[in-house]
C-alpha cells in the first residue's frame, strides 16, 4: 500500500476481524450426531461436545436458523508485533506471533460458539478459513 512501516507500527492499536454466523433457531434446536465427513473436517478441534442443529419450523421459516451472531479475531499490537511490522515481516510470521501471544483466531472463536450450542459446525466451516 506504500505506507511506511514505522507509521503503521506507531499508530496501530489493534486489528479486528469478524464474520457473521447464523444462530440455531431456539424453537426447533435439537442435538444430532455429525457425520464422519464433518468429524474429519474438524479433526480434534471439538471433543466431548453435543452438536446441535435446527430442524426447521414456522418461526425460522424452515431454515433451522434464526438471527446472526459474530465470531471475532482481535490482534492487539504488542512491542514484539510492532517490531515485526517495522522489520516488514511476513503476515504469516506476524499472525503466528500473535497466536503464540494468545490471540484467538476466527475459527477457534467459532468452535466456542459450537460448544455453547449457538451455531453449527457447518456455519463455522462456511465463514472461516482453516488455520495454516
Amino acid at each position: 500500500m506504500g505506507i511506511e512501516g514505522f507509521l503503521v507500527a506507531s499508530s496501530l492499536v489493534g486489528v479486528l476481524a469478524q464474520r457473521l454466523v447464523r444462530v440455531i433457531c431456539p424453537a426447533c434446536k435439537e442435538p444430532f450426531k455429525p457425520t464422519q465427513e464433518i468429524f474429519e473436517k474438524i479433526s480434534t478441534k471439538l471433543s466431548d461436545f453435543t452438536a446441535y442443529h435446527g430442524t426447521g419450523c414456522e418461526e425460522c421459516r424452515y431454515t433451522g436458523y434464526r438471527g446472526r451472531t459474530g465470531i471475532f479475531e482481535l490482534m492487539i499490537m504488542t512491542e514484539e508485533l510492532r517490531r515485526l511490522v517495522l522489520e516488514r515481516a511476513s503476515s504469516n510470521n506476524i499472525r503466528d506471533t500473535a497466536i503464540s501471544q494468545g490471540m484467538l483466531v476466527l475459527r477457534e472463536c467459532g468452535w466456542q460458539k459450537v460448544r455453547q450450542g449457538v451455531t453449527t459446525i457447518e456455519e463455522v466451516l462456511r465463514v472461516s478459513q482453516e488455520e495454516i
